[in-house]
């Protein structure tokens, strides 16, 4: 481990939440001296408060212990393209939540508060009586009339096609993907494809290209980031395989994807979410809690 990245990773890190050196240091039950030690690079923080110290920063332990918050260089914006379903809408119920805060919350955990939503009236309506412009989560919502691509071209995460995703250390996956500017970044998995979804190859770099010798395949996962050089592209997402050049992200192990396609999925959301909820006492997407974590409220 390089211990001035990091120390130049916890700093900037720092600044941006807004601790200084000695409240960081009471949040870890450390001294201010030892939090400026990392900084300078002259030692790194014990594996014993690592987990903490990334979450009071906002950041994934992979990236903070790689200093890999190069995806703070840039702003970003969220994109939501809700398409329309006979069966589903925003306001469909998983279990205890709606299903727009499980779009709203990946936006949310890769550190994206100003997001534009494409949907239907139907959406539109439920979500501006629910959640308003997002100001009591500290984010801001804008919904988009006939044209769909935002109007200013920045980095944009993409969140199409209802998806479902869940596991550990998601938000690292987030910032690693936000971390490359060279291509598009597509979330992937390793899963077996089931109908409707899109099936990507990719080599060595990463890159997607046509099914070859050697290519690993994973099943694309419909959020995809969109670094500003690479903002026109977005035209294409209907068809991810046509964008240029685009890169897979590969999700860990421990992950699980689920395209919300009709009522028989979201039955088998539901009942996952109650497993979590009733017997390990895990309740994921809370809207209020992600703000406060992440910091977009107090």
């Amino acid at each position: 481990m390089d211990a001035v990245k990091i120390g130049a990773a916890i700093k900037a890190l720092r600044i941006q939440v807004g601790y200084t050196q000695r409240e960081l240091a009471d949040c870890l039950n450390v001294t201010d001296k030892a939090v400026s030690k990392w900084e300078r690079g002259l030692s790194i923080p014990d594996v014993s408060i690592i987990a903490k110290l990334s979450l009071l920063l906002n950041c994934d332990v992979d990236n903070l212990l790689e200093g890999n918050i190069t995806y703070l260089e840039k702003s970003w914006q969220g994109l939501l393209l809700l398409k329309e379903c006979q069966d589903i809408f925003a306001g469909s119920m998983a279990y205890d939540k709606p299903l727009v805060y499980f779009y709203l919350s990946y936006f949310m955990l890769a550190g994206i508060g100003d997001i534009y939503i494409s949907c239907s009236e139907k959406d539109r309506a439920y979500i501006e009586k629910t959640i308003g412009n997002g100001e009591r989560y500290g984010i801001r919502l804008r919904f988009l009339a006939e044209e769909w691509i935002p109007p200013v071209a920045v980095n944009t995460m993409v969140v199409l096609d209802h998806p479902f995703i869940h596991g550990p250390n998601l938000t690292k996956y987030f910032q690693r993907a936000m971390s490359r500017f060279g291509g598009v970044s597509l979330l992937t998995i390793d899963k077996e494809a089931s109908e409707g979804e899109t099936v990507v190859f990719y080599d060595k770099h990463k890159m997607v290209k046509n099914a070859q010798n050697g290519a690993k395949s994973h099943c694309a996962v419909p959020i995809v980031f969109f670094p500003k050089k690479y903002f026109h592209e977005i035209s294409k997402i209907a068809d991810l395989t046509k964008i240029t050049p685009l890169y897979a992200e590969p999700v860990g192990n421990g992950m699980i994807e689920y395209l919300i396609s009709d009522e028989d999925a979201l039955w088998d959301i539901s009942v996952f979410l109650r497993m979590l909820k009733k017997r390990m006492g895990k309740d994921v997407y809370d809207l209020e809690q992600i703000a406060k974590n992440r910091k977009f409220i107090e």
